[in-house]
């Protein structure tokens, strides 16, 4: 939980994760979208990453651009989204 606390308290990591969700390569957004599942399993960690700064609209576009045949990238996206509500 501590390292996830810096992790977050960190602005230039939390904007390469913005960078990095909208890019093309599959597996890049993939393991971001993972990293911030994990980042929001902790209450405190999930307070910060939405309130400096907000992932939600970065991980509805993921959602939104997995389709059925990359139903692998659309539940990790929906899980982050369900971690960060």
């Amino acid at each position: 939980q501590e390292l996830c606390n810096a992790f977050v308290s960190d602005l230039t990591f939390l904007e390469a994760l913005a960078v990095v969700l909208d890019h093309t390569l599959r597996d890049l957004v993939f393991y971001s979208v993972g990293i911030i599942i994990n980042i929001t399993l902790h209450p405190e960690s999930r307070q910060k990453i939405v309130e400096k700064h907000n992932l939600i609209p970065k991980l509805i576009e993921v959602l939104r651009d997995s389709n059925i045949e990359d139903i692998d990238l659309s539940k990790v996206a929906a899980k982050a989204l369900h971690n960060m509500t």
